[in-house]
């Protein structure tokens, strides 16, 4: 090893390409182009004198020397991670960023407008909200407030039930004409509108699927608007939050009972529970949405 000493924003690096995979998907999470990415980690490895990753046509894998610098970088980036939480939770400063991470249809429909009326009462407070499929990870500090839909299982979370949500079965009215009501025994000669294959083991997917089993899937995505805009143009029968699909020029269909509903938790790092801006916001987002939607 040429040179033990690795700095923290090279074993953040190291992390990030450890856990993406790809040059590509690493270098966002860090504010680095995948150029400038690719130029630092070959310098770490020239630094430290080992090669950490294997080149692969899927991506980067951890060579023997990688999976063990890995394992005490996790060490490190705990420590670290706890000591900057710690100091963040502590401060009393009520202005400064607070990172939130939910899915993109649930930050659209119902965060939007709550957040804009959070910003008039709280204008030094900026509010970065990451919308994907993949919840950013509050113990690494990732997200300092996260939304989604399974209860956080450890002690060291803070969490409240925010809402229910209730799904409804849709259909444009141009399909209904074309096609006629589906009955409740297979849904034979009707399409259907889905996740894809990813969140098959969602429940109102999986109620989807074995209520109209002889139904074709035209439509798969990962984004409920996306479902939403192929439903009302006609490309088949959708279960939808009913936040979306109640608002949007679609019949709510009635085929003897609803899509099972979900619980939205919210979630912090009890290291922040002291932040001032992070429990007004928590506070105003409980306050300000509904219970049921």
């Amino acid at each position: 090893m040429k040179d033990p000493r690795v700095a923290w924003d090279d074993v953040h690096l190291f992390l990030a390409v450890a856990r993406a995979g790809t040059l590509s998907a690493a270098g966002p999470r860090l504010g680095l182009t995948q150029p400038t990415a690719g130029r630092r980690l070959r310098a770490l490895e020239e630094s430290v004198g080992v090669t950490l990753f294997q080149r692969t046509p899927r991506g980067f894998r951890l060579t023997e020397a990688g999976e063990a610098m890995f394992r005490h970088a996790e060490r490190m980036e705990h420590e670290a991670v706890a000591l900057e939480r710690r100091l963040f939770g502590e401060t009393r400063e009520t202005g400064g960023v607070l990172r939130i991470s939910t899915s993109e249809w649930f930050a659209r429909h119902v965060l939007g407008p709550v957040l804009a009326a959070f910003s008039r009462e709280h204008p030094r407070v900026t509010v970065e909200v990451v919308a994907e499929s993949r919840l950013l990870d509050l113990d690494r500090q990732e997200a300092d407030l996260v939304f989604r839909f399974i209860a956080f299982d450890r002690a060291d979370i803070v969490q409240r039930k925010l809402t229910q949500i209730r799904y409804g079965l849709y259909a444009a009215q141009a399909y209904l004409d074309a096609r006629g009501a589906p009955d409740t025994h297979g849904g034979e000669g009707h399409a259907i509108v889905t996740m894809d294959r990813a969140f098959d083991a969602l429940a109102d997917v999986a109620w989807l699927r074995a209520r109209f089993p002889g139904a074709h899937p035209t439509v798969r995505s990962n984004s409920r608007d996306v479902q939403a805009a192929a439903c009302v143009h006609g490309a088949g029968l959708a279960v939808l939050p009913r936040v979306i699909g109640d608002a949007l020029p679609l019949v709510r269909l009635d085929v003897g009972e609803e899509p099972p509903g979900r619980t939205i938790w919210l979630g912090y790092h009890r290291d922040l529970k002291g932040l001032p801006r992070l429990r007004a916001l928590a506070d105003h987002v409980h306050a300000s949405v509904p219970k049921t939607l």
